[in-house]
């Protein structure tokens, strides 16, 4: 499989994550720019766009581990222009915005940590080309 690890946290985000004493809810903010094809290289898929493997990965956290992660879609839609920026540059050109609420950081790591969680994090090496995760407080 293939596996591009600069869509991961690092070991140092994680735990700065972790090691905040905090138990209110977050807000995760998602950019995402997905791939033209799925990068499937095990072959285990059926060829798919970038987007649909994706949607496979977004189904794991959201339903199939829905219980563990308790996330919750405040928002996904396309991004149509880029408004204040230089549009064309990779800081400014996403495909689509993703925000997910979670009910602590505590959630949100226990799904990072989840067996099946984990195993459909193969979709989304697939489908994305590159992305930013960016972690808000929820008020």
């Amino acid at each position: 499989m293939f596996v591009d690890r600069s869509i991961d946290p690092t070991a140092d985000q994680v735990r700065a994550l972790r090691d905040v004493p905090d138990e209110r809810p977050i807000t995760m903010v998602n950019l995402l720019k997905f791939r033209a094809q799925a990068r499937y290289d095990d072959g285990d898929e059926a060829p798919c766009s970038g987007r649909e493997a994706y949607g496979r990965y977004k189904k794991a956290f959201t339903v199939t581990v829905g219980a563990v992660s308790q996330a919750q879609v405040v928002f996904q839609g396309p991004v149509q222009q880029v408004f204040i920026g230089a549009a064309g540059q990779p800081e400014t050109d996403w495909d689509e915005v993703l925000v997910v609420r979670y009910p602590s950081r505590r959630h949100f790591l226990a799904m990072m940590a989840d067996p099946t969680y984990r195993e459909a994090l193969r979709h989304r090496y697939a489908g994305l080309e590159r992305t930013v995760l960016l972690q808000c407080s929820a008020s």
